[in-house]
């Protein structure tokens, strides 16, 4: 490809045309020779700590400093935001939510749930370069822009760009699966590194399993078997948290009676945590309105019966 070809390949899919860390520097208005720096050195601008997993062992965070993640920051809004990942790629994206990644499964016999082990870390460098190179960056950008957004070769769980990076990686993984998945009569989406396939037959889904887990280990990833589920109707069916039923998705029982404790916590004056149950209360506003009615009026009957509680000016409730 030309450096003609590649220009216009650019301002065809409205991007910033780069050739050269100089006109890399005017766009973002930082010095060359600190871009120069960051590429160079990359991994010394990251704090890296380690954080337990729920199934066991530790996951490793590596978060940029503050200069770094600016610079990762400008590429995510002006390249990658701008490019669409696959149909079936539901988290970090643009407008989606866990209520999108569950919604299609609604009225599915069966569902199975299969986890990608250390995600981020399983996106080597060279394939975050091959997203650059083929949007039509040169080479020496591409490299640049990998540098920038790889820590030790891989993705960083920490950076704002390895999310949609990632996203934009497992195309091609999401294209296959859906291509197995729609010729079969089954429904797939991807929340990050949740996989997640529904139908009405069993046996389908069964067959599905050990095919699906090829492709993803011909993908470069691994499937963390500790966290694979196959859910029927006789078990309760969830989908990134959420609980899907056979005409709707909602938070789910559990989430409720938890909430109800927090809420009268707050009014009795054992917590003040209010940002956590407002932003509880906001999320389910938005996913399900059954249970926010509920939880509205048992506020209401709180209200009445602590009047002096500081809770009532400080819990989140939507006006109707």
């Amino acid at each position: 490809m030309t450096t003609n070809s590649r220009k216009y390949q650019l301002r065809n899919y409205g991007l910033p045309v780069i050739q050269d860390l100089t006109e890399f520097s005017t766009e973002i208005r930082l010095s060359e020779s600190a871009i120069k720096k960051y590429i160079a050195f990359a991994e010394y601008y990251y704090l890296t700590y380690e954080i337990p997993k729920k199934t066991g062992g530790v996951r490793l965070i590596a978060q940029p400093s503050r200069k770094l993640k600016a610079i990762q920051s400008w590429l995510l809004r002006n390249i990658l935001d701008k490019l669409s990942s696959s149909h079936a790629s539901k988290g970090f994206e643009l407008g989606t939510s866990i209520y999108d990644n569950a919604y299609p499964h609604i009225g599915s016999n069966v569902i199975l749930s299969l986890d990608i082990d250390n995600f981020f870390p399983s996106v080597p460098a060279n394939k975050v370069y091959g997203i650059f190179y083929s949007l039509g960056y040169t080479k020496r950008i591409a490299s640049a822009f990998t540098s920038i957004c790889t820590f030790k070769g891989f993705l960083p769980q920490g950076s704002p760009a390895s999310p949609k990076l990632a996203n934009l990686v497992c195309s091609k993984l999401d294209y296959r699966i859906q291509g197995y998945a729609g010729k079969n009569g089954m429904i797939y989406t991807r929340y990050a590194d949740d996989i997640t396939l529904s139908c009405q037959s069993i046996k389908k889904i069964e067959k599905a399993k050990y095919f699906i887990q090829t492709i993803i280990k011909d993908e470069g990833f691994k499937v963390n078997k500790k966290k694979t589920r196959l859910m029927g109707l006789r078990k309760k069916q969830s989908v990134t948290g959420l609980i899907v039923g056979t005409k709707k998705v909602g938070v789910g029982r559990e989430i409720y009676r938890e909430l109800r404790v927090k809420i009268h916590h707050l009014f009795v004056g054992k917590d003040d945590n209010y940002a956590h149950v407002n932003g509880w209360l906001a999320f389910i506003y938005g996913i399900d309105k059954g249970i926010y009615e509920k939880l509205n009026t048992y506020i209401k009957k709180l209200s009445q019966k602590y009047p002096l509680s500081d809770a009532i000016n400080n819990i989140w409730i939507k006006v109707q």
